[in-house]
């Protein structure tokens, strides 16, 4: 590929989907001064137009192949990257900001410009030639939304979104709407409204309306007074501005590209509303200070425990919160309405900026907002419609609240949400682009990245615009096609596959995955010790090997007469409903062993299931016999048990009362041993 392609790629990747902008709604905004100032500060020789235009196959029925073929063979080398196609998207947003009327064209002419700008004739790329660019604003849109955040908040916007008649070129439109000056305008404007609104954020509608009423259009760009008129586009300029608002944290600028914004969250544990602290990645101290605030990172994840501010109440959520530190903003917008849901990292119920089809949801909403929640739950909600009346002390005073709430149809969802005014209109379901898979129970992701435990399959999520059935190994499943039809997550776990391979496959694009019932995962070698062999002669002691005389070393040796000693680890199964469960160790050590608390993801990843009958016991370098007490009877299984000599260590009296107490647990001349070993102990 052409080194100044790539340089192109690699400006554009980094000036608008680096690190900086983690947590930020990021739009891939480009005009002829921004093109400019991206050549000039960054040295590049070729102007970005000029750059794409050669490698374009003019003439063909796919002129943007090569680009195709270039971002699957990067794709290959990394599928975490940044897409490789970002400078013929970003020509596609400057010749969408270019769509003014001049003496040659409409402002709606697109396919000119953008042709024009490429190839220097205004004829030669037609709207029939657009749809893989169109696919890459997807597969883009797709990335970004997998990145949660680090990369930047996705605005492109879902197919669904765009007007019909510019189902394609919207996206670059899309994102040519707000100018960087229109976007430092915003946090005024957002004062101005705040001041005189008990709720907030207002929806993207209300702030468009509010922009009409108060005559402030001349202040934002011509391509976005120019959308302000437009009604196809204005609900695409609401809910981006809509998504500036629901990040917006009360302050006179948006939060500073370059520092990163740590989400202030309401988590709800054992009774007790508190705060938690979202960071866009783990890969940050363990212990960050701010003014009066210290957040300790709960092990090794994003989430960071917050000490020294206020705990949330009606007070405290209805204001602005933020604490600016090095590289590090802690902000949490005010808000009359707080919608909690499962968490899989914490395991408790924390705050989430969208519903989530097909879940459980608690909702608490201040009095100004109690009337809009109510009538979204009253057209779209399953349960929950009703407000829970009990007196519950986490609940702000005064605030209301609904449990669980569930939606299980997300078209009637996202109808009602576009309905209701108020804070709640904000809170619309994930955009979803393209077939994928989610949750489930994996097993060994180093063996298989789809590879699922035998009834824990996952759920397959289908795009918001989709044409076709959904087939799973190439046939319709009438047990799917209520939760398809809903349009929300449906469980592959009810359709009760074998264990192999299986396909999921809808509009021509398939997924594959694989169950089993067991995974054997063999150890990562990480430090090879063996000996260094020199012109034919093996070092007389071992060391470790290093990659260059790995391949010369001698790994292990011949010992004549010795006995290997074997510490691979020997895993049994324990019954969860014994009354008591022991293990007697060979060398007189006891004991107990207790059988951990399901997790609770069980019961919410496998409805219906039955309560875990079983858990598991490793033991390593040690044997014994393992015994279980049911209905006052003892039953025994060796495991590895060796001779017994019990006076060697451990409680040799507790371990001789264990083993005479459960002398009847089996009838194999192991056990008889442990027995006789422990009569002679009791003398």
């Amino acid at each position: 590929m052409d080194h100044s392609y790539e340089a192109w790629q690699e400006v554009l990747a980094e000036e608008f989907f680096g690190r900086q902008h983690a947590g930020h709604p990021t739009l891939f905004y480009v005009d002829d001064d921004v093109e400019q100032e991206l050549r000039h500060g960054y040295g590049l020789e070729e102007p970005l137009a000029q750059c794409v235009g050669k490698l374009l196959r003019q003439g063909t029925a796919e002129p943007y192949s090569a680009l195709e073929g270039h971002r699957w063979r990067k794709w290959h080398q990394d599928k975490v990257g940044v897409p490789a196609f970002l400078p013929l998207l970003a020509c596609s947003v400057l010749a969408a900001s270019r769509m003014v009327n001049d003496q040659n064209h409409r402002a709606t002419a697109y396919h000119a410009r953008f042709s024009a700008l490429l190839t220097g004739d205004e004829k030669q790329l037609g709207s029939h030639h657009y749809e893989p660019v169109a696919r890459m604003w997807q597969v883009l849109a797709s990335w970004q939304h997998a990145q949660k955040g680090t990369r930047g908040v996705c605005t492109i916007p879902a197919p669904a979104d765009l007007p019909s008649n510019r189902s394609r070129i919207g996206f670059a439109q899309s994102q040519a709407l707000l100018s960087g000056a229109d976007r430092s305008l915003l946090p005024k404007f957002f004062r101005l409204l705040r001041e005189y609104s008990a709720t907030w954020p207002l929806p993207g509608t209300t702030l468009l309306a509010q922009i009409d009423i108060r005559g402030m259009e001349q202040q934002f760009s011509k391509g976005c007074r120019n959308a302000l008129r437009e009604e196809e586009f204005r609900p695409l300029l609401a809910k981006l501005i809509g998504n500036y608002a629901a990040s917006w944290d009360g302050s006179d600028e948006l939060v500073p590209t370059g520092s990163a914004r740590a989400e202030l969250l309401v988590r709800l544990d054992a009774g007790c509303l508190s705060w938690v602290a979202r960071l866009p990645s783990a890969e940050q101290p363990e212990r960050i200070e701010l003014k009066d605030v210290v957040l300790q990172q709960l092990g090794d994840t994003a989430y960071y425990e917050v000490a020294g501010l206020p705990a949330p109440s009606a007070d405290t959520l209805t204001r602005n919160i933020r604490r600016d530190g090095d590289d590090l903003v802690l902000s949490r917008p005010a808000t009359s309405v707080l919608v909690l849901a499962r968490d899989d990292v914490l395991g408790v119920w924390s705050g989430t900026d969208c519903f989530r089809p097909g879940e459980a949801h608690v909702v608490l909403a201040a009095p100004t907002a109690q009337r809009d929640v109510q009538r979204l739950l009253d057209k779209a909600a399953t349960t929950g419609r009703s407000a829970d009346t009990s007196k519950l002390a986490w609940v702000p005073r005064g605030w209301s609240m609904h449990k669980p709430v569930t939606f299980d149809d997300a078209l009637l969802l996202r109808r009602a949400l576009q309905e209701v005014q108020g804070a709640v209109g904000l809170l619309q379901p994930a955009a979803q682009f393209k077939l994928r898979l989610v949750g489930g129970l994996k097993l060994a992701p180093s063996l298989h990245a789809h590879l699922y435990l035998r009834g824990g399959e996952p759920h397959v999520v289908l795009p918001d615009v989709t044409e076709g059935t959904l087939l799973v190994d190439g046939k319709e499943r009438p047990e799917l096609s209520r939760t398809v039809a809903a349009g929300r997550p449906a469980p592959l776990a009810v359709l009760g596959l074998e264990t192999g391979r299986h396909t999921v496959s809808c509009a021509g694009v398939e997924i594959e995955f694989a169950t089993a019932d067991q995974a054997v995962v063999e150890p990562k070698m990480t430090k090879v010790c063996g000996f260094t062999v020199v012109d034919g002669t093996a070092a007389a002691s071992p060391s470790l090997l290093v990659e260059p005389t790995l391949p010369t070393g001698i790994i292990g040796a011949d010992c004549a007469g010795a006995t290997a000693q074997d510490a691979t680890a020997v895993v049994e199964l324990c019954r969860r409903d014994a009354d008591e469960v022991l293990f007697a160790a060979s060398d007189g050590r006891l004991w107990t062993l207790d059988a951990p608390a399901p997790p609770d993801w069980w019961a919410e990843r496998l409805p219906g299931a039955p309560t875990a009958l079983r858990f598991e016991a490793d033991f390593q370098g040690v044997g014994g016999w393992l015994l279980e007490r049911r209905g006052g009877r003892w039953e025994g299984r060796p495991v590895k048990p060796g001779t017994p000599k019990p006076a060697g260590s451990g409680n040799p009296e507790a371990w001789a009362r264990a083993v005479l107490t459960a002398q009847q647990a089996s009838t194999e001349p192991s056990w008889a041993a442990y027995v006789q070993a422990a009569k002679e102990l009791d003398r």
